[in-house]
């Protein structure tokens, strides 16, 4: 059984297998939300002392490493613009994304330790970008 991740293995699972469907406008609208906002800071703390606390660090770094794999990727794609090399605006575009995916994946590692508000604030941008797709 596989466990990398703890026990939220198949949560962290999920969100890891639908970043291979993220657009360069999804990668956009994850971007629009502020990643120091007060709630998002207040509720990565309180993540932070859970995997600690918890003994789940390791899982939760190896759910992160996933997603900076992820944003590398964009960086080594893109068109090839003639004369300028390649486009990496869709690579900023996950770069400016990565926080709130940060966030996601690395409350799910933990999301049994935390308050209900905290895995709100640290996913509903993910949650949102998959409800938002749906309706589109």
């Amino acid at each position: 059984m596989k466990n990398e991740f703890g026990p939220n293995q198949d949560a962290v699972d999920a969100i890891l297998e639908r970043l291979d469907r993220v657009t360069h406008e999804m990668a956009m609208f994850l971007g629009t939300f502020e990643p120091d906002a007060p709630e998002r800071r207040t509720a990565r703390d309180a993540m932070r002392r859970a995997a600690i606390d918890s003994g789940r660090e390791k899982q939760v770094r190896a759910a992160q490493r996933e997603v900076e794999a992820w944003v590398n990727n964009w960086f080594a794609g893109g068109p090839m613009i003639a004369g300028y090399g390649r486009d990496i605006t869709p690579a900023e575009a996950a770069a400016r994304a990565a926080p709130a995916v940060l966030d996601a994946v690395s409350a799910t590692v933990v999301a049994d330790l935390l308050s209900e508000s905290d895995v709100a604030a640290l996913t509903d941008p993910w949650r949102a970008l998959w409800t938002d797709a749906a309706g589109s």
